[in-house]
């Protein structure tokens, strides 16, 4: 077998939400967000929190709603067409009756109007959201996580292993721990780089699906596969989407 081994750069990640509405689902140039909450604006830019991490978007790639929210969507300027035919010259008419002008009352402007791709009381999305805490997609098949055995590591280099007869992709994953004495930390906050050490064990993760930058610390959720090369790997589950989840929520791994 041969190892073709591409290095790439180490780049940390950390979020932390943002108080403010909740916008379950939200699609900004063809790429789905969740659990969306909208920081604060900056010199045409603003802050989205959502649940991988953060993300400065332009305002104008946002959908109009929200770009009339912020005040950045100006509506087009109304079109003159000039007549190409001369108005007849009217006879003198008599100048009109006096005409009581009524005060013009204050122009009230509704909020605007928040929609998502999927209604928030629809039953389907409040199971989904109920089921992707401890569903997973493996093989096709949605799995329970305690099924599955818990990873926590730093995502290294890209792995492809090919004999000529197999084809295997990956990535390499350092595992690592808890250092000693610091405090528990909320869910969150749980896989902040510095409450964790590198062990030097190093195992393949089958089928990854990098999420970022190789180099951040995650935590996976994986079954034992054949050893590759004296080398311990992993075939790794992933959490489902909306759409798979509708697809495959009456199959289960047997």
């Amino acid at each position: 077998m041969k190892w073709i081994i591409t290095t790439v750069l180490f780049c940390g990640l950390a979020a932390r939400a943002f108080a403010g509405e909740l916008i379950p689902f939200l699609q900004i140039d063809g790429k789905t967000y969740r659990d969306v909450r909208w920081g604060p604006v900056n010199q045409g830019q603003v802050m989205m929190f959502h649940s991988r991490g953060v993300k400065s978007v332009p305002l104008s790639k946002l959908p109009d709603e929200y770009q009339a929210y912020f005040g950045t969507l100006v509506p087009p300027a109304p079109t003159h067409v000039t007549p190409t035919v001369p108005t007849p010259i009217a006879p003198p008419t008599p100048p009109p009756a006096p005409v009581t002008i009524e005060p013009l009352k204050p122009m009230v402007i509704p909020p605007p109007r928040v929609t998502t791709t999927t209604s928030a009381r629809d039953p389907d999305w409040e199971a989904y959201n109920i089921a992707r805490k401890t569903k997973f997609v493996l093989r096709d098949k949605l799995v329970d996580r305690s099924q599955l055995t818990p990873l926590v590591g730093f995502v290294e280099n890209p792995v492809r292993i090919s004999d000529g007869a197999t084809n295997i992709r990956g990535y390499m994953f350092e595992l690592a721990e808890k250092k000693d004495g610091v405090p528990q930390p909320s869910a969150e906050l749980s896989l902040r780089p510095n409450l964790w050490q590198r062990t030097g064990k190093r195992v393949l993760l089958r089928n990854y699906k990098l999420q970022g930058e190789p180099g951040i610390l995650v935590r996976v959720y994986a079954v034992s596969a054949p050893d590759v090369e004296d080398g311990k790997s992993f075939e790794t589950a992933f959490e489902p989407t909306f759409e798979q989840w509708k697809q495959l929520r009456y199959t289960s791994l047997r």
